[in-house]
């Protein structure tokens, strides 16, 4: 356990000395959601062809998501990288400190950032913009440990197998941005043609979206939803487990 929590405060150290990844992971969902409020016309507003929300509403959870991607898909295989082509995994395989260790110290730190960043965005929604908060509580939990889970340990399952750093970033990347697309980032999924919008329901970024965005309306999540999580999360973490390279 020492070395764990060691491992853990060196890994938060080396995140907050990033600006770029506090900047677009902490922050920039919340500024995100400000931007949107305060520069589209009616953003406040519900509109029936949002499907009865407004734009902010629908953000909210897009905000969250996004932060999850960034941190888990964009972050966490360029870090996870980084250590293989460091020698650092090698080195601590023969040590108390396994490698899994240094993984698991990765994701808790991701993980408490993503809950920040989330947490921001909620409290910019409500203090700007009078949004409501989480109305199904006890479902928003469980609906964004899920989408935390599923959604870094497909950031795992890259970083598992990536040599380099760089090689982190460009495969990250190759899924970051299709997944930004189908959490509704680019176009909202209430605007999405029908077709588009049941793909995306269907992939772990826009499952997270439906599903912490019904419990921020106060519903349960859609057992699709739940079921993409959960299959994402353990096929996903399942794949990480047995093919990751310590060298």
């Amino acid at each position: 356990m020492t070395a764990f929590m060691t491992l853990t405060r060196t890994q938060t150290r080396v995140f907050l000395r990033e600006p770029a990844v506090v900047a677009f992971g902490l922050i920039f969902p919340a500024v995100l959601l400000l931007v949107i409020g305060s520069v589209f016309p009616g953003a406040t507003e519900v509109n029936a062809e949002l499907g009865n929300k407004s734009l902010v509403q629908i953000y909210a959870p897009a905000s969250a998501v996004m932060a999850l991607l960034t941190l888990g898909i964009a972050m966490l295989p360029q870090a996870l990288g980084l250590d293989r082509e460091r020698g650092i995994l090698r080195r601590l395989s023969v040590t108390p400190a396994h490698p899994r260790l240094l993984v698991a110290a990765h994701v808790i730190v991701q993980a408490v950032a993503v809950t920040i960043a989330t947490v921001g965005a909620a409290l910019v929604g409500r203090f700007a913009f009078d949004l409501p908060l989480p109305q199904a509580p006890g479902w928003f939990v469980i609906a964004f440990a899920l989408s935390t889970a599923a959604l870094l340990a497909v950031g795992v399952l890259i970083g598992a197998l990536v040599p380099t750093a760089q090689a982190g970033v460009g495969t990250g990347m190759l899924l970051y941005f299709p997944m930004l697309f189908f959490a509704g980032i680019y176009l909202p999924l209430e605007i999405m043609p029908e077709g588009l919008r049941t793909i995306s329901g269907w992939t772990p970024a826009g499952a997270a979206v439906n599903a912490i965005g019904d419990a921020w309306a106060g519903a349960a999540p859609t057992p699709t939803s739940l079921l993409v999580l959960v299959v994402t999360a353990a096929a996903a973490g399942g794949l990480a487990t047995r093919l990751f390279r310590w060298e």
